[in-house]
């Protein structure tokens, strides 16, 4: 796996050198590492260690631990959901299952070989006969290739459903894997208030007991820096949900993404007329329709063959015949009740089609909508916010060491300019899950 160049090579790659890592690592723990740290720890007269080696060998084998695990991107998260995906998996099974029945199309009955004696069939020397025979019954030709055309029909329809399922994994993959990247960028913005605040009820706390402030601003600080911590928890337990979720899609045990900064997403401009939902509709109308040419086909007489040689104790030669027929269907009520049905159901199909359809314009432009109301308060951040809270910053840090502010208004400051920068997290996370809605917008048809 580590040195496969074959297809899912850049997946497999990764998981091998974690594997290879690991035991490497582990060999060494087991073996050097742990021996060296119990004599190091009992300080036994007769062993004399150089704990500079010591600390560069512990040292090492840290840091090749942590090159090991390879953290992925976006591009290998969506490569490895693909291969492990078991419901994508299962609806491309479902399409070699519908290749497969193409063949099945040209099934013919079983032959009839048969033996038959009846003293009633006598020869010209008034000797019954002894018949060996052999028949065959056969569709109408055109029947083969109208039911072959429903098995290709059928095949088509399952590519189309599969493209549906391929872009809806895109899309959770995608969603998840920048909800995870959200919520580890709002965890390190509260981790940092956190800290600030911890210190400050702290310092509070000592400030009151030397008597240089009152009461209430310790227990205010200690009330603000208690929910800050739970804020806190609470974006670490989002992190963890949203990385439960993405495994859950991807369908790995562990997974582990690189930390990024949570980016602008671009629209991808596709017109809803290009939906892929709207070929699976298309498809399924060619479907529909092979079904319908089928049922009249079925009209068709079916026709039959058969071949036949008698013979006796007392003949010569063989007596030979044959017999062709026509098994012609009189009594169609059924056939034509198939008809109706399967006409029927083509209409069915062209209602859904409409409806979905009209369904999918009216999502688009929902999410064009949301997509416009986020965009301003982007723009705004990128224009306005972020110069702002980067200045808010940088007075609060310049006026604090000053002495112009104490430190509650250095924490105010800092804290609202945070919560420009949260505000933006927020907004942004939402506009580029709306973008990823619009770029694989699809319905569920089936």
């Amino acid at each position: 796996m580590a040195i496969s160049t074959n297809a899912g090579a850049e997946v497999q790659r990764p998981l091998a050198t974690v594997v290879i890592g690991g035991l490497i690592t582990a060999t060494l723990l087991t073996l050097i590492v742990l021996p060296v740290l119990y004599a190091w720890f009992e300080e036994r007269k007769n062993v004399k260690m150089n704990k500079t080696a010591l600390l560069t060998i512990v040292g090492f084998l840290f840091v090749l631990q942590n090159n090991a695990q390879t953290k992925l991107n976006l591009e290998q998260t969506l490569a490895l959901a693909i291969e492990n995906n078991t419901s994508l998996k299962a609806s491309n099974l479902k399409i070699d299952k519908s290749n497969a029945l193409i063949k099945n199309a040209f099934n013919f009955d079983k032959t009839k070989i048969y033996y038959s004696y009846d003293e009633s069939n006598l020869a010209s020397n008034n000797i019954p006969l002894k018949v060996f025979g052999i028949a065959q019954d056969f569709k109408f030709p055109t029947i083969y290739f109208a039911d072959k055309n429903v098995h290709q029909s059928k095949a088509t329809l399952e590519e189309s459903a599969y493209n549906i399922k391929y872009q809806q994994i895109k899309k959770e993959v995608s969603s998840s894997f920048y909800q995870l990247v959200y919520t580890k960028n709002k965890a390190k913005t509260y981790a940092f208030l956190d800290s600030l605040y911890q210190d400050f009820a702290k310092k509070a706390t000592r400030r009151f007991e030397l008597g240089e402030t009152n009461y209430l601003e310790m227990i205010t600080a200690k009330s603000k820096q208690k929910q800050l911590e739970t804020l806190y928890k609470q974006a670490l337990q989002e992190v963890i949900l949203s990385e439960e979720k993405l495994k859950a899609v991807v369908q790995v045990e562990f997974l582990e993404i690189v930390d990024e900064n949570l980016s602008v997403l671009e629209v991808q401009t596709i017109s809803t007329n290009e939906n892929i939902g709207l070929q699976y509709f298309e498809n399924a109308k060619n479907y529909e329709e092979a079904l319908y040419k089928l049922e009249k086909q079925n009209l068709l007489p079916d026709i039959s063959l058969e071949y036949f040689q008698g013979t006796n104790d007392l003949l010569k030669n063989n007596l030979t015949g044959y017999q062709i027929g026509l098994k012609i269907p009189l009594l169609f009520s059924g056939n034509s009740s198939k008809i109706k049905a399967s006409k029927i159901s083509k209409n069915i199909v062209e209602a859904e089609e409409q409806n979905y359809k009209l369904v999918l314009e009216a999502q688009y432009k929902s999410l064009l909508a949301t997509l416009n109301q986020h965009k301003e308060s982007i723009n705004y951040y990128h224009n306005e916010g972020e110069n702002l809270k980067n200045e808010i910053i940088k007075t609060a840090n310049r006026t604090f060491k000053e002495g112009e502010i104490d430190f509650f208004q250095y924490l105010q400051s800092i804290e609202t300019a945070k919560e420009i920068e949260l505000s933006y997290l927020n907004n942004l996370n939402t506009y580029n899950q709306t973008i990823i809605n619009i770029n694989y917008l699809t319905l569920n048809p089936f």
